[in-house]
């Protein structure tokens, strides 16, 4: 009986320890990354590992039929972050250098094809002998419907003034729905407070915290012309809910259910981690949004996880917790792939504005360089802009000049693209 009792806790423990080693779900895996992170740390720390010697990886990016997927980009990491990455050319070949050797879960994607991280080949061992060729087949993106929730509402119009930073007036409303008894993430809707009724260009404006902490920007936005959409999402390490949540709103605005909102002309403004739910919405290829402006935005997250296993940043308020839980990115590259726009640049058919502050202390000003240098390369417009002064969120409740040149950059910005 006792034999029993044991061999059925083995049991118990052996299937428990299998699912929290292989789950997706977004409770558990960061849990595990992160116990994987001090685990190894330790290991490196005993046996002071180092990387292996340089080589070459080659293959073929194709579609399910054979069909070359020309301008696709394969992406390796090593285990603290550095990436090495190519484009396939016209055949759908590719080439990668200076990988060191050792063992990796290669990541793929293409425009128009679903991203492939390539665990069904086993883990891709780099080294001597020369590896085989890599050969990656992608599947075409699948359609993406996300309706309206029948809950969608707004609530009754509040005028609201202010006077610091910028003096300003508008109207606002609270965007309310649920989705699978969910209510979405706080919502706010302005528009100017000058009893007309025309259409309006829109802007949707996507901050780093509570959107209603960021009516200094929002009011004097919406003075200027424009129908504003302010959304705060809550800090989370899956952003895909919260990204649907933009696009329900916006079909609602297709739909006609925000007054005075033009659906031919939308802007898009984004600020910090907020920029990577802007990112992921335009990678989905299926919202006509004409512009996009980033301030402060990261957007290579491999960079920045080699820049923090260095010593090079010290990430503050907890983030190098949510750096860690990420996992390692030679075995678990996908939410670094997903969220880090310097390696879907080809997404962004629209001009882009990047600004961002050398007093930066969460997001070095490199990375907005990082995604204008290949826009660059890409013949992508847009423009970079790197100020002296303000700090990360560019966030101030005193008027200054440096105030000023944010808000007629940003106008002059959406202006010429939107309006």
């Amino acid at each position: 009986m006792r034999r029993r009792i044991l061999l059925a806790l083995a049991l118990i423990v052996v299937v428990l320890g299998s699912w929290f080693g292989l789950t997706n779900d977004s409770r558990i895996w960061p849990l595990r990354d992160t116990a994987q992170y001090y685990l190894f740390q330790g290991w490196d720390r005993l046996f002071h590992r180092t990387l292996g010697p340089p080589t070459t990886v080659q293959g073929l990016v194709q579609t399910a039929t054979g069909q070359p997927v020309p301008q696709a980009r394969v992406l390796i990491a090593a285990h603290d972050g550095k990436a090495y990455t190519a484009e396939s050319d016209a055949s759908g070949h590719f080439v990668i250098t200076g990988v060191p050797a050792g063992e990796y879960v290669p990541i793929a994607g293409g425009r128009g094809y679903t991203d492939a991280a390539l665990r069904h080949l086993g883990l891709l061992r780099v080294g001597i002998p020369a590896p085989q060729p890599l050969n990656v087949r992608l599947q075409p993106a699948p359609p993406r419907p996300i309706p309206i929730p029948p809950t969608f509402r707004l609530d009754a119009p509040q005028a609201l003034q202010m006077s610091k930073p910028l003096p300003a007036t508008a109207i606002r409303r609270v965007i309310h729905f649920e989705v699978n008894g969910r209510p979405n993430q706080p919502t706010l809707y302005y528009t100017p407070n000058d009893g007309q009724a025309q259409l309006l260009p829109v802007l949707l404006a996507v901050y780093p915290g509570p959107a209603g902490d960021w009516e200094s920007v929002s009011i004097p936005l919406a003075q200027a012309g424009y129908a504003v959409i302010a959304v705060g999402p809550d800090y989370a390490l899956d952003l895909e809910p919260d990204i649907d949540d933009l696009e329900r709103v916006l079909n609602a605005l297709h739909a006609g259910k925000l007054p005075r909102g033009d659906p031919g002309r939308i802007g898009a403004l984004g600020g910090s981690y907020s920029c990577l739910h802007i990112f992921r919405l335009l990678e989905r290829h299926d919202q006509p949004i004409k512009a996009a402006l980033f301030l402060g935005p990261p957007t290579d997250l491999f960079e920045l996880r080699r820049q923090f296993i260095a010593g090079e940043i010290a990430p503050p308020f907890g983030l190098d917790k949510a750096a860690i839980a990420l996992g390692f990115p030679d075995r678990n590259p996908e939410p670094y792939w997903h969220y880090s726009a310097r390696f879907h640049a080809r997404d962004f058919n629209l001009p882009v504005m990047l600004i961002h502050s050398k007093k930066d202390d969460i997001v070095p000003f490199p990375q907005s360089k990082l995604l204008a240098d290949e826009l660059t390369r890409l013949g992508t417009p847009h423009e970079l802009h790197i100020l002296e002064s303000m700090g990360h969120y560019l966030l101030v409740t005193e008027r200054t000049p440096a105030v000023d040149e944010l808000f007629n950059l940003t106008l002059q910005f959406f202006q010429q693209h939107v309006r």
